[in-house]
């Protein structure tokens, strides 16, 4: 009977927890959409700078070297950016949009992250 007693609290245990794991919030995909959210804020000022900078050596009159974001960006055409908004709006990741364009996924966020910004002004 012991043994039974055992079994049965064990059981009950085992469902308050079941139920109890549908209800806690999901904080590792908090930390991950946070992470997400940094890196991409980290990526667009990496690009001003980039930008002011260009800006402060043609002022300055010095020859500036192209790199290859800017080289990236620029290539980047109307018609790309509005197929990686139009795959972004359709619940693909920035990874499957970069392989499938064969783009880099600093720029997919760039334009998503410029498609957003857009969108809420």
């Amino acid at each position: 009977m012991e043994q039974w007693t055992i079994v049965i609290v064990l059981l009950t245990i085992a469902i308050i927890l079941l139920f109890a794991s549908f209800f806690v919030k999901d904080n590792d995909r908090k930390f991950a959409d946070e992470m997400s959210e940094y890196t991409l804020q980290l990526t667009e000022e990496i690009h001003e700078l980039k930008q002011r900078l260009i800006a402060v050596e043609e002022e300055l009159g010095k020859e500036v070297p192209v790199s290859e974001d800017s080289q990236t960006v620029k290539k980047v055409h109307n018609l790309t950016k509005q197929h990686i908004i139009t795959l972004y709006t359709s619940g693909r990741t920035f990874d499957e949009i970069a392989e499938q364009l064969s783009v880099p996924i600093t720029t997919v966020q760039l334009v998503v992250d410029n498609y957003i910004e857009q969108s809420i002004v």
